[in-house]
Order: structure tokens, then C-alpha cells, then sequence
């Protein structure tokens, strides 16, 4: 599974991006290496908000969590 990590209104720090990569890899074994999944992780006011969507056979699955920590 290719894995696309993007930030909005913040930088993705490398610990970060690997954190993300290394939580997403659990669904290789649900979708085929050909899959691509986006993650979106931004920043407003005190809400940490990440956002992951996955296409797949024509429809997309989308998941988003905000906290107060990003990890």
C-alpha cells in the first residue's frame, strides 16, 4: 500500500509521518499493493485532526479522529 501524508496549516515532522505510515501498513493485509491511502493531518485552534481516505473498488472509505494530541 502507498501511503501519502500530507499536513495542512502545520509541517509534518518525520516522526510524524512515520507514526502515520507505520498505523496505515496494518491494512495492507485488507487492500492490494496497487492501493493508495491519503492521510491529512491538520491543526485548529487546540484540535488535532487527522483524516485518512482510501479509495477502493470505485468508492471511497474515509475515517477522521480529532484530539488534543496529534500522536
Amino acid at each position: 500500500m502507498r501511503i501519502v501524508v500530507s499536513g495542512k496549516n502545520m509541517d509534518v515532522t518525520n516522526a510524524l509521518r512515520e507514526r502515520v505510515e507505520r498505523k496505515l501498513s496494518k491494512f495492507d493485509r485488507f487492500f492490494g499493493p496497487n492501493s493508495e491511502a491519503h492521510a491529512t493531518l491538520s491543526v485548529e485552534k487546540n484540535r488535532h485532526i487527522i483524516e485518512v481516505m482510501i479509495p477502493f473498488h470505485g468508492s471511497l472509505i474515509r475515517g477522521e479522529e480529532a484530539t488534543e494530541d496529534m500522536y
